[in-house]
């Protein structure tokens, strides 16, 4: 047990290099997490003025947060598969269509918390 608390900074510090890697990859290459980055200041703006309460405003943040997340997924995916084969072939394109499917889904997830929680009192 000591020796895994004695062991876990250098741990963390490796695990927060490779994500910021990750950020920075994903930053680059996808324009889609670029605009959806732009469009999370603009919400984190509009809350900040709004007179909601911290609860909903955190409820809106939080479901914002699963489109970039899926989009890094659906990066990933792509990565994959691009990885495997540049070719057209079928389990490529139903990987990235499925991948493409959990954003959508995200957003989806993300306007329907932001009606419930502006009908809601």
């Amino acid at each position: 047990m000591i020796r895994l608390l004695i062991r876990a900074p250098g741990r963390f510090k490796k695990s927060f290099g490779y994500s910021w890697d990750g950020l920075k990859a994903v930053f680059v290459k996808e324009e889609s997490f670029r605009l959806e980055s732009v469009a999370l200041v603009v919400v984190l703006v509009l809350l900040a003025a709004s007179s909601w309460p911290i609860w909903k405003k955190l409820a809106l943040i939080a479901a914002y947060l699963l489109v970039p997340l899926a989009e890094i997924f659906n990066s990933a995916i792509e990565d994959i598969c691009d990885g495997i084969t540049h070719d057209r072939r079928p389990f490529i394109k139903a990987a990235k269509d499925k991948g493409a499917l959990a954003v959508l889904m995200a957003i989806v997830i993300n306007a329907l918390t932001l009606v419930a929680l502006a009908a809601c009192g």
